[in-house]
C-alpha cells in the first residue's frame, strides 16, 4: 500500500505524551512513524518486515531508520512498554491493533 492512516489527535494521546517526555522522545516518535510506514509499505498485517518473508532486525533498522542501535533499542522498549508494539519469541515486531487502526477489519 502507498499510505497509512494516522489519527489527527495522535499527539493528544497519553502514551505519545509520555514518550515525548522521555529522553530523546522526539527520536522515539520518529522511529514510531517509521515503523508504521514500514508496516504499511510491506503490508503484512502490522508486522515489521523487509519483505513478506523477512522480518526486519535491529541492524537493518539502524541502517534504514538512520538511528543508532541504542536509539532503536530504547524506542522499542518504550513502545513495547506502552503496548504500541509487540515483540514475539522470534524477535519479530508487530504493531498492536494494526488492523483496528487501519480499519482493515471494519
Amino acid at each position: 500500500i502507498t499510505w497509512i492512516k494516522l489519527r489527527t489527535n495522535m499527539f493528544d494521546d497519553e502514551k505519545i505524551k509520555l514518550i515525548e517526555a522521555l529522553p530523546n522522545g522526539d527520536s522515539i516518535i520518529v522511529i514510531w512513524m517509521k515503523l508504521l510506514a514500514q508496516a504499511g509499505k510491506v503490508n503484512c498485517g502490522g508486522y515489521i518486515m523487509i519483505t513478506e518473508n523477512i522480518p526486519m532486525n535491529l541492524d537493518e533498522m539502524v541502517i534504514l531508520f538512520r538511528k543508532s542501535i541504542q536509539e532503536i533499542k530504547f524506542a522499542l522498549t518504550a513502545l513495547e512498554r506502552y503496548g504500541m508494539i509487540e515483540i514475539d519469541e522470534n524477535s519479530t515486531i508487530f504493531i498492536t491493533n494494526w488492523e483496528k487502526h487501519q480499519n482493515i477489519l471494519s
